[in-house]
């Protein structure tokens, strides 16, 4: 195996075409230069100067060596290089996962951040529910989620706060309630209910549960979606009301209404989720990132 010392000093000795100067070049003294491209010829099983000239020339071999060899250190600094950059969450995979709403308004630019930065790091981005978010992080297939809080069993993992945004009623577009641009959430009381399962997202269904129970009355729960733009794509068929998070008036369908609620509005939060025990590099820069997006918002 040849050294990459070895080579470094051949293509110093190959460039200058003089035994002394490259040693000038390289710091050393010429005699050990010497010895060090002799053994290096002992090695390679050919000779790979042409000694018998005044400048030293390159043999056939000699030539084909230096290409492959300056083609070797390049290839080692870039090891380097990148494993560096992996060290300090430069590249690498972040796998990301987030409820829908998450991306209706203040994910993207915290992403677009996150590669701005970063470019080397690659994302890996997939919408899952709360609990399936909970359990990919358990069972290590993804690295930091977005989830609607709170969560119903924590252990092992670690959350933040990011953003929380207020809720919005979601009627048919011939309801009664339909021209109003703000209602009390009171109004909803004898209506039914699209409901995200709880079993799916348990945060979210019981943020709703308590605002109802706040404003007087039990939700009749008549269908459950598992996705925000179903829910909302039901209750423009007529299945009933909803409160989806605000970022969702994006979504605009034929048919639906969305309809600001009164103060105090119920808010629909978003955590950051990771686990305790990850200390990944790529992961804590991430998270180093949003901490900052969050502060300027």
């Amino acid at each position: 195996m040849i050294e990459l010392r070895l080579l470094r000093q051949f293509i110093a000795v190959a460039e200058e075409r003089h035994v002394r100067r490259a040693a000038e070049r390289l710091g050393m003294a010429q005699p050990p230069l010497s010895t060090a491209m002799r053994r290096l010829e002992d090695v390679v099983g050919a000779a790979l100067f042409d000694r018998s000239r005044r400048r030293v020339a390159l043999t056939p071999a000699g030539t084909a060596l230096l290409e492959e060899a300056r083609r070797t250190l390049a290839q080692a600094e870039h090891a380097v290089a990148v494993a560096r950059q992996a060290g300090q969450g430069l590249t690498g995979l972040l796998r990301v996962t987030f409820v829908g709403s998450a991306m209706f308004e203040r994910l993207p630019p915290v992403l677009k951040a996150l590669r701005a930065r970063h470019p080397g790091l690659a994302l890996d981005l997939r919408e899952a529910t709360t609990m399936r978010q909970l359990d990919d992080l358990r069972g290590g297939r993804c690295d930091l989620g977005f989830v609607i809080p709170p969560l119903p069993d924590s252990e092992g993992l670690e959350q933040g706060s990011a953003w929380s945004e207020p809720m919005v009623a979601v009627v048919p577009a011939d309801h009664a309630l339909a021209g109003r641009r703000r209602i009390a959430l009171a109004d909803l009381a004898a209506e039914p209910f699209v409901m995200f399962p709880q079993g799916e997202g348990p945060g979210f269904h019981a943020a709703i549960l308590e605002a109802c129970a706040v404003a007087g009355f039990v939700p009749r729960i008549a269908q459950s979606a598992h996705q925000m733009h179903a829910i909302v794509s039901l209750v423009a068929a007529g299945f009933g009301v909803s409160l989806v998070p605000g970022p969702l008036r994006r979504l605009r369908p034929d048919g639906v209404r969305y309809l600001a609620l009164a103060e105090p509005a119920p808010r629909a939060r978003i955590a950051a989720v990771w686990r305790r025990a990850d200390r990944s590099p790529a992961l804590l820069q991430a998270l180093a990132l949003l901490r900052e997006e969050m502060a300027q918002r």
